[in-house]
């Protein structure tokens, strides 16, 4: 271990000291005027003679002090030589990689380089572009962890705006890790653009089962990558979206009725069903009152109906529930109940019926394999925390690939908990402050 000749300066930190210097050997001294070097100086590189301590050179760094590292003369020669300065650099990078860490934290959570450059002040004062310089260089050295045995894949896309210009970001997401197995942004989001997208990142000579939202042109595609390999499974979620909006913002009780029931093809909605179906008869009476009364009376019925579907639904989030899936005879049987009476509903519904039916493999595909996933939920909630809404058209495309990438990272657990803090790191700069 280093030599140390303490004064009465740097005694207090000397276990500090022995661990900066601890990864070097016994032919080390850290002197008591605050010099590391040799003991014994080295013989010289050019001609071999014994060179002789020659002063110091000082590494400094702002705010955090300067160690002085011992310089070597050779008296045969002429030749100076300084001693090595590796303690001291990683110092700086154990320090600055906390002040990294902290400035990507805080990119993660859409706080942005001004807000961190003044945030930094009051900690280690950086500027903005620094910052930038720091984030970005961190973000492009950490890759993703690959995600293995994919058998479940998750797709989706999302529309940002850079400035003026229109992006896609295709992403893949595990579904059994809930990991990203890729995330990326084009100009295009054409047929060969997904297809490039889905050679690069899956392996096609595996079997694989993909759920999207209800977009024809993926099944052409998935053909032409996966062959006859791949199973296609249409979001449940995206479907039922469709299904409310086939029918007007301002709905009769028996419109809405209608609406659960196309609702409880594949989810169990018989407690809604069955509270709208007592409000049928009141509403046929009422609606031969004036209109005035009618209105009064479904905005109130109403009313009370979303106030049962809410306590429903926070019910099912006390108990950590989902929505009760249908099972495949129970989803056949509701829907060919309501195809057989499609003839008296509205052209919206029969359409929506019609277009079930020729889906119906890919709706139900799931059903036919071992824990598959019915919708999309994972990627649409993934999508709701690293990019949301409201910053789409907030971002040029550096800030929307960074963003990409650090929601990667975060998904993939690479930000932990912190192994050390930013003040830890700074003590162990204490003794360099005033040398003595």
């Amino acid at each position: 271990m280093t030599e140390m000749q303490l004064s009465l300066i740097n005694f207090p930190y000397r276990e500090m000291l022995s661990n900066i210097f601890q990864d070097y050997s016994n032919d080390f001294e850290f002197t008591a005027s605050g010099i590391f070097r040799k003991i014994v100086p080295p013989l010289c590189p050019e001609c071999g003679h014994p060179m002789s301590h020659n002063g110091f050179n000082t590494c400094q760094k702002r705010h955090l002090g300067g160690a002085n590292v011992g310089k070597y003369l050779c008296g045969a020669c002429g030749k100076s030589t300084e001693e090595d300065r590796d303690f001291w650099i990683k110092l700086k990078a154990d320090f600055f990689g906390i002040v990294t860490e902290i400035c990507t934290r805080l990119r993660l959570n859409h706080v942005s380089y001004e807000v961190i450059e003044s945030i930094m002040g009051y900690l280690y004062p950086r500027d903005k572009d620094t910052i930038r310089n720091m984030v970005q260089c961190a973000i492009e050295e950490t890759d993703v962890p690959s995600v293995k045995n994919i058998q479940f894949v998750h797709y989706d896309e999302q529309h940002p705006k850079a400035g003026r210009n229109q992006k896609y970001r295709l992403t893949l997401l595990d579904s059994v890790t809930r990991q990203v197995i890729a995330d990326e942004l084009f100009d295009s989001k054409d047929a060969d653009t997904i297809e490039g997208f889905l050679r690069r990142n899956l392996d096609t000579q595996k079997q694989i089962f993909i759920v999207t939202d209800l977009y024809r042109g993926y099944s052409n595609v998935f053909k032409r990558v996966f062959g006859n390999k791949v199973i296609h499974q249409f979001c449940l979620l995206h479907l039922n979206k469709l299904i409310v909006n086939d029918f007007p913002r301002k709905t009769s009780i028996e419109q809405e009725l209608l609406k659960y029931k196309m609702l409880n093809i594949f989810f169990n909605r018989e407690l809604e069903i069955e509270f709208l179906s007592t409000l049928i008869e009141e509403e046929k009476m009422m609606r031969q009152r004036s209109n005035k009364e009618y209105k009064s009376w479904i905005a109130e019925a109403k009313h009370l109906f979303y106030d049962f579907v809410r306590r429903l639904e926070l019910r099912r989030r006390r108990e950590s529930k989902n929505l009760e899936q249908r099972t495949y005879h129970e989803a056949l049987n509701n829907f060919k109940f309501l195809k057989m009476q499609s003839d008296s509903f509205m052209i919206s519904v029969r359409k929506r019926l019609d277009k079930i039916e020729e889906l119906w493999p890919n709706l139900t595909a799931f059903y036919f394999t071992d824990n598959a996933p019915a919708t999309n939920n994972p990627i649409e909630n993934y999508y709701s925390t690293s990019l949301k809404t409201h910053r789409k058209k907030q971002l040029e495309e550096p800030g929307i690939k960074e963003q990409i990438k650090l929601s990667a990272l975060k998904r993939a657990g690479v930000f932990g908990r912190p192994q050390k803090s930013l003040l830890n790191a700074f003590f162990m700069f204490i003794p360099f402050l005033d040398t003595g």
